[in-house]
């Protein structure tokens, strides 16, 4: 039984209507009431209703106020702690972490408290007090305590002795629930928060780690990185595996192919956090205004991004876990050999790694800045990875009427215009409206088939209309280009140098293929 579960059972009782001629000292005093609730043992929230409506209206308007009042008091104090505690260790306590401390305190209230009602019938408006009892809560929360550290100190042991990975992942669970209901604790009674037997959450991170760290495959360089990772973020909340890249660039192997479900399976199971499944990326940015990236699109509350970094014999991987507001939550590096790397048969790079940088550089040339602003974004994030056999969906937005061209640089150095095409020959496209390609309409689609290796999609928006025609015989109903590039993009970039009231602007996104798990 959690703590929440228990406090309810011994608390929560429903609401005590009054409706006696002269309002109790709590309504008179607006809350306080030192003779019956003195604040010592108690801490209440106060609140009211708005005059009309109906009785039941008036009561549930009337508790819902005086239960967030409560909890404003219990963050208070929480955050207090929180942040003293946090003081003490030379730690930085972030905004993220301050909301987070405020949300644990919602969720700790529901069910702690006894609540009262009082209506004043001239007036027409109901009164209300929610009411924690220190003493009770603390005996029940000693009594929780107790009972679990327990249980984490006879399952360590037995998972210890028996090399339990999965025993001691529990057992760390049950530690850092301890931990939340210690603040709490501390919170009702400063000073007196009990000591616990039983191993700590670091003496338990360390039997993991020694146990990983023994191992002699990828996984255990991925379940230390995990682990590392995992030990600095909020329980519960969603995170995003948004991509892991090779060096400085927004290429991928299969490493980082392997590496992306491999860490994510095991955050998901040390951080009790839930990931994200990024082939749900296309509902999301369809409801989005692709004003941010990916992770902000499938509202994440973290992204987890890294990089692989050749170091010769050992292979290095950095890990960073940000928050949706930018605050960095936590960091992991690794070094693995390489040796066992290549024994797996994974790659850094794609085979096609020098003839992909030489493209993005020719993308990436530097465009004369217009009013013209487009946007271009993949249902996986610029970078994702896409396996054989899956389907790849593009949506661009531009700030103003232009005309688009679409091109998607393969493998093997074919070019081909994907917008538009003999399914949508128009290309011009409205100011603010999300195109999404292929559309819904099953007019064609862009599924991954070999060659594989990191390719491109390249935006080329002009307000006025775009030369760029597909030379050759249509394959599947798309027009492949024969011009190189270089020469395709100068001549395009060319249109700002002859006219100069023309708005020109370019994007360009990543798109990483691979071989179909087996």
């Amino acid at each position: 039984m959690s703590i929440t579960q228990g406090l309810l059972i011994l608390f929560l009782s429903l609401p005590v209507g009054l409706r006696a001629e002269n309002p109790p000292a709590w309504v008179q005093n607006q809350g306080a009431d030192p003779g019956t609730y003195p604040d010592a043992r108690y801490l209440t929230g106060y609140g009211l209703s708005t005059p009309g409506g109906t009785e039941a209206d008036q009561r549930r308007q009337a508790l819902a106020m005086a239960r967030d009042a409560l909890a404003s008091s219990i963050r208070t104090h929480v955050t207090s702690e929180f942040s003293s505690r946090v003081t003490q260790q030379d730690k930085h306590m972030s905004h993220y972490a301050q909301n987070l401390v405020r949300t644990r305190a919602d969720l700790e209230l529901d069910g702690l408290d006894t609540l009262l009602t009082w209506q004043d019938g001239k007036k027409n408006i109901t009164y209300a007090l929610a009411v924690l009892d220190k003493v009770k809560t603390l005996q029940l929360l000693d009594t929780q305590l107790r009972r679990q550290a327990g249980e984490c100190a006879s399952l360590y042991a037995s998972a210890r002795a028996a090399g339990d990975t999965a025993g001691l992942i529990r057992a760390q669970h049950l530690r850092e629930g301890m931990e939340e209901q210690l603040l709490i604790h501390a919170v009702l009674s400063p000073g007196a928060t009990p000591t616990l037997p039983g191993p700590s959450a670091a003496e338990i991170n360390g039997e993991l780690r020694r146990i990983f760290g023994a191992g002699k495959g990828l996984d255990g360089y991925v379940a230390l990185a995990a682990l590392d990772l995992s030990a600095d973020l909020p329980k519960g909340i969603n995170v995003l595996m948004d991509r892991i890249t090779f060096s400085d660039t927004p290429f991928c192997g299969s490493l980082s192919a392997y590496l992306e479900p491999a860490l994510s399976s095991r955050l998901a199971a040390f951080g009790q956090v839930k990931i994200l499944d990024k082939t749900q990326g296309r509902n999301a940015i369809q409801g989005g205004d692709l004003s941010g990236d990916l992770a902000s699109a499938m509202q994440s509350q973290a992204a987890v991004r890294g990089t692989i970094n050749d170091l010769g014999e050992q292979v290095n991987l950095i890990l960073t876990v940000n928050a949706a507001t930018g605050e960095q939550l936590a960091t992991a590096s690794v070094d693995m050999p390489a040796l066992l790397i290549r024994k797996a048969g994974l790659k850094l790079v794609p085979d096609n790694y020098q003839e992909a940088r030489q493209a993005l550089a020719i993308c990436d040339a530097q465009v004369q800045a217009t009013k013209l602003q487009v946007k271009l974004v993949l249902d996986r994030g610029n970078g994702g990875i896409y396996r054989k056999g899956d389907r790849m969906h593009l949506f661009l937005k531009a700030n103003m009427d232009c005309y688009v061209k679409l091109l998607y640089h393969q493998v093997d150095g074919t070019k081909v215009l994907i917008f538009p095409n003999k399914y949508h020959p128009d290309a011009r496209i409205q100011k603010d409206r999300l195109y999404q390609i292929p559309p819904d309409d099953n007019s064609f689609e862009l599924q991954v088939e070999p060659p594989f290796g990191s390719e491109m999609v390249k935006l080329i928006a002009c307000t006025d209309p775009i030369d760029v025609q597909g030379n050759d015989p249509d394959v599947n109903g798309l027009s492949v280009v024969r011009d190189d590039l270089a020469s395709l993009l100068g001549r395009t970039r060319s249109i700002l140098l002859k006219k100069a009231e023309v708005q020109y602007s370019e994007a360009t996104a990543v798109v990483n293929t691979m071989e179909a798990v087996n």
